[in-house]
């Protein structure tokens, strides 16, 4: 594969990196503020549709697998890019006069199944676009790269318009950019080669679930390592908001904070790349995991009003930023590509797996929130007297990481 190969697949990921901060940062306030419908109303509603988002990841991955024969990766791909698309307009233009909770529910439903349909056959391409290893990792890497930059453009994008992201004329702009990169890379990706094809398999889910737990258990082994890595990276991305605003008084730099730290993990990529190649990727992973373990040490060394000594922090954590992602997912493609069943067939198993690789993220990200503030509200106060943030913002997170490094440790 050519560096062309790599754009044709990276691009996607700017698009649906786009999405994350608008949908579960920016809307919830922007619904409770501008519609009639109340802080419980809009939370319960989009509660429920993530909670029912959780369990169709594997559903998709195993519906993905057992049709790609006739209905190809990048064909799935490109219909629910069109789906997403219509339920991404509904939820950021919406008619906020008539917005029900139902409505809320059903559009929030709709577009976080098209937006698995499309990420579930989107990373199972990476294990079947090529058979070489360091492929699979520059394959991540491209993709991760470019979600960085959609994450960076979202950050920048009300500066450079002007608005701010509790204004309707934001959402507009936003999505009218959205749409054309969306449909623009869903279309470039169906020009790439195509990825490997297997025969028709008459895939029965369960079945293909336990046979795969049975007869290959090494398809899962690094699965608690990114389960807990993952819980790591989500506690701290969770509290963000509140412990710049309430225990570093900087809510004003808060912005400038994300910028650096995403900036610093798209820089930091093209090293890591590097690393991997000459060290390996489990080496490499657990040295990302290392690295961010020792500059979260630094936040307990903040204090209110501490802008250099976060941007700091920023600056170090988010070096780790992409390769704790592109890493274990390039980990996982080459495990998924050796497995085998009678006559040394090589079943369509990339979707199923890459499906629960999607179930433990979105627990993961559950998991962060409902540890998390149930304990800050029990400890009634955020602020540089209590320490209870720090342990949650990164005392935890520092345990979970090297719990995950020392696991991986062992599958070596």
């Amino acid at each position: 594969m050519n560096h062309l190969n790599f754009l044709q697949y990276g691009l996607l990921g700017l698009p649906l990196a786009m999405l994350g901060i608008p949908l579960y940062v920016y809307l919830p306030t922007y619904y409770a503020e501008q519609s009639a419908l109340g802080l419980t109303a809009v939370g319960s509603a989009l509660l429920t549709a993530r909670f029912a988002d959780v369990i169709t990841d594997p559903l998709i991955g195993w519906w993905s697998d057992r049709y790609q024969s006739r209905f190809s990766r990048t064909l799935q791909i490109l219909v629910a890019s069109v789906l997403l698309v219509i339920g991404v307009q509904q939820l950021w233009l919406p008619d906020l006069t008539t917005l029900s909770w139902w409505s809320l529910f059903f559009w929030s439903f709709v577009t976080y199944l098209a937006w698995t349909a499309v990420q579930i056959p989107y990373l199972a391409m990476a294990a079947e676009l090529s058979t070489r290893s360091h492929t699979k990792t520059q394959l991540a890497s491209y993709r991760e790269g470019f979600a960085i930059i959609g994450v960076v453009l979202v950050l920048i994008l009300p500066v450079i318009l002007g608005l701010e992201h509790t204004q309707s004329e934001f959402y507009a702009q936003l999505f009218a950019l959205f749409a054309f990169a969306m449909l623009i890379a869903a279309i470039v990706l169906t020009r790439l080669s195509k990825p490997i094809t297997h025969r028709k398999a008459n895939l029965v889910f369960c079945k293909t679930a336990l046979r795969l737990w049975s007869e290959h258990p090494q398809v899962f082994r690094i699965m608690p390592s990114y389960f807990l890595n993952n819980l790591a990276n989500a506690l701290p991305a969770t509290l963000f908001i509140l412990f710049v605003s309430d225990y570093l008084k900087l809510e004003e730099y808060t912005g400038l904070f994300l910028l650096i730290y995403f900036s610093s993990g798209l820089l930091a990529l093209p090293v890591w790349m590097r690393l991997s190649k000459r060290f390996g990727k489990r080496q490499t992973w657990q040295g990302s995991m290392l690295l961010a373990s020792l500059s979260f040490i630094g936040v307990f060394f903040l204090e209110a009003g501490d802008l250099n000594g976060f941007l700091i922090v920023s600056l170090l954590t988010g070096l780790s930023l992409g390769v704790d992602i592109a890493m274990p997912a390039s980990i996982q493609a080459d495990i998924t590509q050796k497995v085998k069943f009678e006559n040394n067939h090589r079943p369509p198993i990339a979707g199923l797996l890459f499906g629960i690789w999607g179930m433990l993220t979105k627990l993961t990200l559950a998991l962060a929130v409902g540890m998390a503030f149930p304990i800050l509200d029990w400890s009634g106060t955020i602020n540089a007297q209590d320490n209870t943030i720090l342990w949650l913002y990164a005392g935890l997170p520092i345990l979970l990481k090297l719990i995950a490094w020392r696991l991986l440790s062992r599958q070596a």
